[in-house]
């Protein structure tokens, strides 16, 4: 096979499911290089397009696993990076690939400040205090990750780190000289090998979870009132970015080498009628896209997609949500990457119940799945 055509092996690969393109690379080095190089997966992936992630809470918020008996378990998407999920499942935790349907149970017992941020940090805003970082080991399938928890003590930032086996808290800490808080509701962006949370003054804390090193980016950010904010980054320039939205205008900042915030786009928003709409929100932007949902009253809601490049909207879809506090949102890029599998250990309870729900929450890269509380994927065109 290393002597037939790039094309025609190309072809032959994209025929199959991803757990046999893995199995491929048992049985040839000269496949088990080739699928290994990320442009195989940039590639493959770019045909396929990504998904839009949510999980939605109406009342009570949670899901249900029909077992011998019906048992209800919160469910939380802490995270996204590199074609992995980090879930929070009942209060177990799972690194999972939901292209792949390969998933890693995480010991949380030694976590010093991650069970008070599922415990006691309201569910809107436990996303926020959850970093997830993930990085492809060279020549390798398989990505290593990291997940880093900050925490804030008066004017100090700490950071407690897990490779997936075991917790520590970390040595470096940052003092801060302003009173800004995080901002709410808006989710740490990973970005070059760094971790970035956004505070409500537009400065942002970096922390990069191979050195330990962090430091404060002190830009300044002023939002107006009545606008929507949203923190991420624009893939194509590889730079933090900060979209701010009314009803009427989105604007879209880029975080320019001077640490200020450059206007990089205007774009007329979505027309939305005054008089039936219930509440609008900016959902995700990757440089290429920007998705907007908006939900009038008694009817279902849609997510709106703007094409950057075409300078046009299009309808992403739609679903039915009750309140704004749907906030979950995650963009999910295949990836045929994945995490080992650990042995469950004693000490680690509820793990097959949950396990039970994972491989619900893990079919939903096929097909919307809809419970207590619903787990819905809406794809993205490459």
């Amino acid at each position: 096979m290393d002597h037939l055509p790039l094309d025609l092996i190309d072809n032959i690969l994209f025929r199959l499911d991803p757990i046999s393109v893995i199995v491929m690379q048992c049985t040839n080095k000269f496949l088990r290089t080739y699928i290994s190089d990320p442009k195989f997966d940039s590639y493959r992936f770019s045909l396929v397009g990504s998904s839009l992630f949510y999980i939605s809470r109406h009342a009570p918020f949670y899901v249900t696993c029909q077992e011998n008996i019906i048992r209800s378990y919160p469910c939380y998407i802490l995270g996204s990076c590199s074609g992995l999920l980090l879930l929070d499942i009942g209060g177990c935790f799972f690194v999972a690939n939901p292209f792949t349907n390969r998933s890693r149970p995480l010991d949380h017992s030694g976590s010093k400040i991650l069970y008070d941020i599922v415990t006691c940090v309201k569910w809107v805003d436990k996303a926020m205090c959850v970093g997830f970082a993930v990085d492809r080991i060279q020549n390798q399938t398989k990505k290593r990750f990291k997940i880093v928890c900050i925490v804030k003590m008066q004017m100090m930032y700490g950071f407690e780190i897990s490779d997936g086996h075991s917790w520590r808290l970390s040595e470096t800490t940052i003092t801060s000289s302003s009173k800004s808080d995080l901002a709410k509701r808006t989710k740490p962006v990973y970005l070059e090998g760094t971790l970035h949370w956004l505070r409500n003054d537009g400065s942002i804390i970096a922390f990069n979870p191979e050195t330990e090193q962090a430091c404060f980016i002190p830009s300044v950010f002023h939002q107006e009132p009545e606008t929507e904010l949203f923190f991420a980054s624009d893939d194509k320039i590889n730079r933090l970015a900060l979209v701010s939205g009314t009803k009427e205008e989105i604007s879209v900042y880029t975080l320019a080498e001077n640490a200020k915030w450059a206007l990089a786009r205007q774009i007329k928003n979505v027309f939305m009628e005054q008089c039936e709409l219930e509440f609008w929100s900016l959902v995700m932007y990757d440089g290429k896209r920007l998705v907007v949902r908006e939900k009038k009253r008694n009817l279902e809601g849609v997510f709106h997609v703007y094409d950057m490049e075409a300078n046009n909207w299009g309808v992403l879809g739609s679903t039915f949500w009750s309140s704004k506090g749907v906030t979950d949102f995650y963009k999910l890029t295949p990836s045929l990457s994945f995490v080992e599998e650990d042995e469950v250990k004693d000490n680690i309870p509820c793990y097959d119940p949950q396990a039970s729900y994972l491989t619900a929450v893990m079919r939903s890269t096929d097909s919307p799945l809809a419970f207590g509380g619903q787990l819905q994927n809406l794809k993205l065109e490459p």
